[in-house]
């Protein structure tokens, strides 16, 4: 079940948790209910007039197209959540974007994105929220790609952000992690999107290793 495969894998990214990482202050669905009614940051995940686009994204000059949609946290449907002495942990299922579900999934303070199909529990070491504006990247209507970004809520994080690139999942086959990228890395926002174009489509998840650029884990 989900539910396992979420409790297991939690296990390696909480290892990296700074050991004086403040506590999160609210339950995992106030914290992304909050996170989902912030204004769009500036960069990867923004549409240069300031508000998301859903459909007739621009084009690349390689034939991609991107185009940008909100997590709207009040249109998902949690579909789990800890029962008593199982900690605090839950999975929102949210309305296809472009024909594409996914998911939200939340422990002790740590937030993933899966899109396409469900997979394992990937985040940042720290406590994070989920900003609330998501990039697409597509090929051919399909989209193969989606850029997302983590806001570390830690004690001393200084305003730290990760861009994620995350690989669509399709056919029950679940997506996962393609790169993450510290937002303060030079041209951060452009590096995703390249990583992006270039590995999602190839990367082969299970073997092909994550790109980190900056202080990106």
């Amino acid at each position: 079940m989900k539910r396992l495969a979420l409790i297991a894998s939690l296990a390696l990214p909480l290892a990296a948790c700074q050991q004086d990482a403040e506590e999160p202050s609210a339950d995992p669905v106030s914290e992304l209910e909050a996170a989902a009614t912030e204004e769009p940051e500036t960069g990867a995940g923004e549409a240069e007039e300031g508000e998301p686009k859903t459909e007739d994204g621009e084009k690349t000059e390689d034939g991609v197209t991107f185009s940008y949609s909100k997590l709207d946290f009040d249109a998902c449907d949690q579909i789990d959540a800890a029962e008593e002495g199982e900690g605090e942990w839950a999975i929102w299922e949210c309305p296809a974007v472009q024909g594409v579900p996914y998911w939200v999934a939340a422990g002790d303070g740590r937030y993933d994105l899966d899109v396409g199909a469900e997979g394992e529990f990937e985040t940042i070491g720290a406590f994070n929220d989920i900003a609330p504006t998501m990039e697409w990247r597509s090929e051919g209507g399909k989209p193969f790609a989606v850029i997302f970004r983590y806001k570390d809520v830690s004690m001393e994080s200084g305003g730290r952000t990760v861009l994620a690139v995350e690989k669509v999942g399709s056919g029950g086959e679940a997506g996962c992690r393609v790169a993450q990228i510290e937002g303060s890395y030079p041209s951060a926002n452009e590096e995703a999107r390249k990583l992006a174009d270039a590995e999602a489509r190839g990367f082969t998840c299970g073997s092909d290793e994550p790109t980190f650029l900056g202080n990106a884990r």
